[in-house]
């Protein structure tokens, strides 16, 4: 048993592989993410996404009983706690799998539907003990009036956060547009964090890519990881959102936190030189006050200890990656000291432990931490 409790700010979910097929199979047809045992000539297990297909095997850590251990724990709720006492994790943010490729839907109507019958499906994985399972709901942001209302139903039900498209796809308004506005007032509002995770967006992610498409993986890898960075910088910063929603959080999950150093010379170069060069009349506000309420997700990036120069260290928070490939299971607490172990002791328990704790009010056990100041 560890030494001390972790908090996860960014797990996942498994959905089962009939998920959406049950629900929403005879409304779409072969159109609906399912289970296929082909896939571009191949055979095996894959998940076709609505868009794409991705091997099943090869996004869940480990192989053999390992491997099987954890695709239960991230169907069967009693076991993923088990799981979790076994690591030391207290709570977790659960986020999707299968949904996140999903949201690349190019049909509307269906990615609506299947958001709703992912969230639908969380509320009740949750529900196996809410203190400790917090899930993130999955919103497809194409029409705004029923992005809004489904952020209602998910904050009514219980889920902590939204997950939404990274970016907007190429054929609807950016996000900048007022036309959101709705949305990010009602998440204010209802006090609803957004959250920008990788593959939701327009960059493809490699595990789609299959045969000699492969050789393209590190290209992929790199549109993926910088999406968010331009999503905030072109469309919440200097697209006005953040300036129209000041109280707004927005949280960017598993991109790690060493790219926010040239990232944030960048963007302050942008506005200050190249911007108003190109006759751009871009905010003044210093960048780093719009970082207030931007939130980091972190799972071993070996750089934290000089981002934190640039950041806040209260706005980052680590997270396990439960159960994909690279995963800290079962050795979260060795991770998470050597991740952070060159930093003070109290900045090494906010990162791992209390700025989840204070972001998503997640209850204390009554033995081990509390709340630090």
């Amino acid at each position: 048993m560890p030494n001390k409790w972790l908090i996860s700010a960014d797990s996942h979910v498994m959905e089962p592989p009939d998920l959406w097929n049950k629900a929403l199979g005879n409304k779409w047809g072969d159109a609906v993410p399912r289970e296929i045992d082909e896939w571009q000539g191949q055979e095996g297990r894959f998940y076709f996404t609505g868009a794409e297909a991705f091997k099943l095997g090869e996004l869940v850590e480990g192989e053999g009983e390992l491997q099987q251990k954890l695709f239960r724990a991230t169907e069967d709720p009693a076991a993923r706690l088990e799981c979790n006492d076994e690591d030391g994790i207290w709570a977790e943010i659960l986020n999707a799998t299968n949904m996140l490729y999903s949201m690349r839907i190019e049909n509307p109507s269906l990615g609506r539907d299947c958001c709703s019958v992912f969230n639908d499906w969380l509320m009740e994985h949750c529900s196996q003990d809410r203190k400790r399972l917090l899930g993130t709901a999955m919103v497809y942001m194409d029409d705004v009036d029923w992005a809004v209302s489904e952020l209602e139903r998910a904050a009514k039900n219980g889920l902590v956060q939204v997950m939404i498209n990274c970016d907007a796809r190429p054929d609807w308004e950016p996000y900048r547009s007022s036309k959101y506005d709705p949305f990010w007032a009602k998440a204010v509002e209802l006090d609803m964090p957004v959250v920008l995770h990788i593959i939701t967006g327009n960059a493809r992610d490699s595990f789609t890519l299959h045969g000699k498409d492969r050789e393209n993986g590190p290209r992929c890898g790199w549109g993926i990881f910088s999406e968010a960075g331009a999503v905030l910088s072109n469309e919440f910063i200097f697209g006005g959102i953040l300036d129209r929603h000041p109280n707004l959080k927005v949280v960017l999950s598993e991109y790690e936190v060493s790219w926010l150093i040239y990232w944030m010379f960048r963007t302050e170069q942008r506005q200050q030189a190249f911007g108003p060069a190109q006759g751009l009349s871009l905010t003044t506000k210093p960048i780093k006050e719009y970082m207030a309420n931007v939130f980091h997700g972190i799972i071993d990036d070996p750089f934290v200890d000089k981002t934190l120069d640039v950041i806040d260290s209260k706005t980052v928070m680590w997270g396990s990656d439960f159960p994909h490939p690279r995963c800290t299971f079962p050795n979260s607490e060795k991770i998470v000291d050597e991740t952070f172990g060159g930093l003070p002791k109290d900045v090494q328990d906010n990162l791992s432990f209390y700025n989840a704790a204070r972001f998503y009010d997640i209850e204390i056990p009554e033995t081990g931490r509390t709340i630090a100041v």
